[in-house]
């Protein structure tokens, strides 16, 4: 307590770090900016100015837990976002400010991953303050995976996944070659996945929760919940708004599945962090890349390299993905040596198919863990991102174009 103090007699300004939605007031004056407008302030990125009221006060980390809380709750509350727009969430570190916003919430929303171990500390110097916010943990809500190290994957400074080194490339499959045609249950058990996953080691749960439209019809459905136990005034509204936002990634679900099932390949490449394993999961995609999704490295190894290159080559996949706030160099150079590699095979007519295979190229698929400042300004949302992300994996797996 006594160090919250110490952080807590630095904090400055009532304005929350980061991005902030107000819901509307309606005495707001004419000269307000208008809804869904953002405006630039000393502490940050807001839709509108923050006033005193009454209002739900959410908080949360990153993108996806603030785009479903602001989808859900619409006018009825004041959403804020850690993380400004533009940053990369692997080197967020909270401000005093940010604790401070924290404390003075309602609700607050995490992940849970290995990227908020910091909200911990936090949460356990609050937690006897009867004024405190409910904390709501998105690894609580829905099944989880333990972070998966691929096949060919650059090792991480300090692990060692020489266990699963031989057999990497059948467990992936983990079974789901059929699950784009299969059908799903919502009332999985949470902790099943780990169970079913168990490599005889505790290992760090994968965070990346919501790259699954599956999941993110959970998530929704449960948050829904949560908003309506904190606010029951407007718990209609907040379960109007949730069902809709709920119907559309459950549409978008199936769109995702029939995409696979008629997919003419099931193995996609990263030359990238991969932050997709609960998308693989559900679709039964077969997955290579260069970094776990929460690496912190940035320059792959050459062996790595060479994998991932031969690998593109002998599937003679069309793509290679790279992620959002990537600079692409490891994508390009993969796509430059597959290309390179298919010249000198045509010029020798070795292992030349009849069909002749067009240039590999890069294409992005994004995480939504966070958004760059136009992304956010133009209005994208999980949904938008994901529907996007429909369409370039059509690509990557051949799949008939909608």
């Amino acid at each position: 307590m006594l160090l919250l103090i110490l952080v807590l007699s630095g904090c400055g300004g009532t304005g929350a770090k980061g991005v902030q939605q107000t819901g509307h007031s309606p005495d707001a004056s004419e000269t307000s900016p208008a809804a869904g407008m953002n405006t630039e302030t000393a502490a940050g990125i807001s839709t509108s100015d923050a006033e005193e009221n009454s209002r739900l006060q959410v908080v949360t980390t990153f993108f996806p837990q603030y785009d479903f809380a602001r989808q859900i709750t619409g006018d009825c509350a004041d959403v804020t976002m850690l993380l400004k727009p533009g940053e990369e969430v692997h080197s967020y570190e909270p401000t005093p400010q940010d604790i401070k916003t924290i404390q003075n919430s309602d609700l607050f929303i995490y992940v849970g991953g290995e990227n908020d171990v910091w909200v911990e500390n936090i949460l356990d110097s609050v937690k006897d303050d009867q004024e405190g916010p409910r904390a709501v943990r998105l690894l609580d809500l829905v099944q989880t995976y333990a972070e998966e190290h691929l096949e060919g994957m650059m090792e991480e400074k300090g692990h060692s996944h020489e266990h699963e080194e031989s057999g990497a490339e059948e467990d992936h499959d983990h079974g789901h070659e059929d699950a784009a045609e299969e059908g799903h249950d919502h009332g999985q058990e949470e902790s099943g996945a780990e169970e079913d996953h168990d490599h005889g080691h505790e290992e760090e749960p994968d965070e990346h929760v919501w790259t699954s439209p599956e999941n993110c019809v959970i998530l929704i459905e449960k948050l829904t919940e949560i908003f309506c136990e904190a606010d029951p005034a407007n718990a209609a509204v907040y379960r109007e708004n949730g069902h809709s936002y709920q119907t559309s990634f459950e549409e978008l679900d199936a769109e995702y599945r029939e995409m696979a099932a008629g997919a003419a390949r099931r193995t996609i490449l990263f030359g990238d962090r991969f932050p997709f394993r609960y998308l693989a999961e559900e679709l039964g995609l077969t997955c290579y890349a260069a970094f776990s999704g929460c690496s912190s490295e940035s320059e792959p190894s050459a062996s790595t390299i060479a994998f991932l290159i031969d690998k593109a080559y002998e599937e003679r996949l069309p793509v290679v993905f790279q992620i959002e706030f990537s600079n692409g160099n490891i994508a390009r150079a993969i796509c430059e040596a597959v290309n390179l590699k298919m010249k000198m095979a045509a010029d020798q007519e070795v292992n030349v198919s009849d069909d002749t295979q067009e240039p590999v190229r890069v294409l992005k698929l994004h995480s939504c863990h966070n958004l760059t400042r136009d992304e956010f300004q133009s209005g994208e949302t999980c949904l938008s991102l994901m529907t996007k992300n429909l369409e370039a994996l059509r690509t990557a797996l051949g799949a008939a174009p909608e």
